[in-house]
């Protein structure tokens, strides 16, 4: 009974040792798998960080919501005077989201007197801004593709429209953009705007941007028998007290001495180029931009004799001195008294009105 009764203790105690044995390698295992779990988890962790940093990450939403902003006018209703830069625009915005980054893209299109135009803006509006984009632009068939995209660019296509195109006509395009997440893309039609048509113009008409101030005879010169060309003012005075320089004294013989019909544009550059960026007659009418307009200039001594002798049909001139962008001699430049109608020269210190002109 000794000897049994130590047997079964010695059996009791090696059990008790095997179990404690195995479960300690459990144990041992089940740290071992958690804490690979957790390695793993940090891993696939950074994994995703990098990916998203990258603009790589799955797409999650995306969201095309539609915007569109038509003419607030109709194409039967309105026109496009030629030589202007008043168009009549549609646009459409949409945004897509992906991973840590929104995108947005927009669309502007419109027609010209003799083209259609389409410009597509490509922004990431959060997250890193590094993913470029692929954007096609379509219009009736006409496909340009432009890869390499970045963020806050614009990109435009323009097809020139056919001989016989007329206002609302209908011309289709589309825009597809690639990259960062599911494409966002657009399919629309644009009524076109005719151009206006030619009218009987004469001295006083309000007329692109200005009023008639003289239409071009035979003998003047850039007379064409054809075609109506002539000269617009702008319809007030841009000063009232301008140098005729920048510097008054510094204008040497800079090759703005035209004085002819037709001369005061180049002889506006010609002042610009010499003088610079400052306030002064020239410059004041080379910077003007004024109803859909910019291309207005400083007139020459025979220009500004035409808005005299019409002054009434162009209204608002004052009984004052106004400069022409016409050069006499040395530091002299050609003015006219708008109180009597007197041509004289003047040194660049004294300051006088200016009123603005342009061609067409």
């Amino acid at each position: 009974m000794e000897f049994r009764t130590h047997s079964k203790k010695r059996a009791l105690l090696k059990f008790y040792n095997m179990k404690n044995s195995h479960w300690g390698n459990l144990k041992s295992r089940i740290m071992l798998f958690v804490a690979a779990g957790a390695m793993y988890s940090c891993s696939l962790d950074t994994v995703t960080d990098d990916l998203q940093e990258a603009d790589l990450q799955t797409e999650q939403t995306q969201q095309n919501i539609n915007m569109r902003m038509a003419p607030t006018v109709s194409c039967a209703e309105v026109c496009i005077e030629e030589g202007s830069e008043i168009y009549y625009p549609v646009s459409d915005m949409a945004t897509g989201t992906s991973g840590k980054n929104t995108k947005s893209v927009s669309y502007t299109a419109y027609n010209t007197e003799t083209d259609f135009v389409v410009e597509v803006t490509y922004t990431i509006t959060s997250g890193p801004a590094n993913a470029k984009a692929t954007i096609s632009i379509d219009i009736d068939g006409d496909e340009v593709e432009f890869a390499d995209v970045n963020s806050g660019s614009t990109v435009s296509h323009t097809v020139a429209l056919g001989n016989e195109w007329a206002g609302c006509d209908q011309i289709a395009f589309s825009v597809v953009q690639e990259g960062l997440g599911t494409p966002i893309s657009f399919s629309e039609s644009y009524s076109l705007i005719p151009v206006c048509p030619e009218v009987s113009l004469e001295i006083g008409d309000a007329y692109q941007g200005g009023i008639i101030a003289y239409i071009l005879q035979a003998g003047d010169p850039g007379y064409d028998a054809n075609e109506t060309h002539g000269i617009i003012a702008a319809p007030s005075d841009q000063s009232t007290n301008a140098f005729a320089t920048k510097v008054p004294g510094s204008l040497t013989l800079t090759g703005a001495s035209g004085t002819d019909l037709g001369t005061g544009q180049a002889n506006t550059t010609d002042i610009v180029n010499a003088q610079g960026i400052g306030i002064y007659a020239a410059q004041i009418c080379n910077d003007l931009e004024l109803n859909g307009y910019s291309d207005w200039y400083l007139p020459s001594k025979d220009e500004l004799n035409k808005l005299y002798e019409n002054r009434l049909e162009i209204g608002n001139f004052a009984s004052s001195g106004y400069w022409s962008s016409s050069m006499g001699d040395f530091y002299l430049m050609w003015y006219q008294d708008f109180n009597n109608g007197n041509q004289d020269i003047a040194g660049q210190t004294v300051q006088f009105r200016v009123r603005a002109v342009r061609s067409f």
